[in-house]
């Protein structure tokens, strides 16, 4: 295994790109039409939030239900506030961005609304170095592919299962982030279409942002570069997979970690730094294993798949908790249909 230096992306490996010139145009996916996805949504909706109130189902419910393994994805914060709360507690200037980019969706968009919800979560996750900026958060609304609401774990488990990327509970950086990870030598361009990983993305983004917490303070992303060929990489690939990454998901992802890169890797790096918005590089890091706990939480080994060294969590029984967890809070499984924040 190559020793890498650990060092912020941020500090380039060739010439610096100009501010103004750092991202790649990708054509944005004009909304769909028709009636409101909201139905077929597997991410939390207030309606959702109400029925979890109501039922007052807690994390030993579940356990109960669903044993130890699945329940570990549940929602841990007891203290989680409502939509109506968390809206009544933000800034006149926060409400106002959030009250335009409603108003202003639904005024060019009437038959495909979001749930408020969502609204709070574009306005709150917007990219770029401040939150409720609503002409960045304008821009991820365009962008933002309504096919990933109507994404289930029944729909994606034969990706899910390929154990390429996947939430792992328990993870989290040194400021608390929860995290997902991804092991990249899993995926090859050239045998799944890259619509399947991004799907993948999406569908993990959305799960594990839709919390209060995670919405507000940001999510991690760790790539375990382990076993990576040149034949994993794409350059379409990667053009979708750091536009998903950065702007066409209401998620803001606050520390990109690529753990055991090849030495080879800055070739590779030249051509996604040029996908990447010049905020978004500083976020990420190449690090070699063995400088993880410089960025994760101590004990983060409890909760690192095996897929790596230092990790002791089985990844094949966390992907198929995974799963069989959030078919349960999907319905697939039960005969009631209601999400539960990851």
């Amino acid at each position: 295994m190559h020793r890498v230096a650990d060092i912020p992306c941020s500090i380039d490996l060739m010439k610096p790109i100009p501010e103004g010139d750092s991202s790649v145009d990708i054509p944005q996916q004009a909304p769909l039409s028709g009636s409101s996805l909201h139905s077929a949504s597997s991410f939390p909706t207030e309606e959702d939030e109400e029925f979890l109130r109501t039922a007052a189902l807690t994390v030993a419910d579940l356990e109960g239900i669903l044993g130890s393994g699945p329940s570990r994805f549940a929602p841990r914060n007891d203290r989680e506030r409502s939509i109506s709360e968390q809206v009544a507690s933000l800034t006149r200037k926060e409400k106002k961005c959030l009250e335009n980019l409603k108003q202003r969706w639904e005024t060019r968009n009437p038959d495909l609304p979001f749930s408020d919800s969502m609204y709070l979560r574009f306005a709150r996750t917007s990219p770029g170095g401040k939150k409720f900026n609503e002409k960045a958060s304008w821009e991820v609304m365009k962008k933002f592919d309504h096919h990933y609401l109507s994404l289930t774990a029944e729909v994606l488990e034969p990706q899910l299962m390929t154990k390429t990327l996947f939430p792992v509970p328990g993870l989290r950086t040194k400021n608390g982030q929860d995290m997902f990870y991804m092991k990249p030598s899993r995926y090859t361009p050239k045998q799944t279409p890259t619509e399947d990983i991004i799907d993948n993305l999406a569908y993990v983004m959305q799960s594990i942002s839709s919390s209060e917490r995670s919405s507000t303070d940001g999510i991690g992303f760790l790539a375990n570069m382990n076993d990576w060929k040149y034949s994993n990489f794409s350059v379409h690939y990667c053009s979708e997979f750091m536009a998903t990454l950065q702007h066409r998901i209401p998620a803001r992802v606050e520390i990109f970690l690529i753990v055991n890169p090849p030495s080879w890797f800055p070739a590779i790096w030249r051509i996604m730094k040029g996908m990447l918005s010049w905020n978004f590089r500083r976020k990420v890091f190449m690090i070699h294993e063995s400088k993880l706990d410089k960025y994760l939480e101590k004990g983060f080994e409890a909760f690192l798949p095996d897929d790596m060294s230092r990790g002791t969590c089985d990844t094949e029984q966390l992907v198929k908790d995974f799963i069989a967890y959030r078919k349960f809070v999907e319905g697939t499984d039960v005969a009631w249909d209601t999400s539960l924040r990851y």
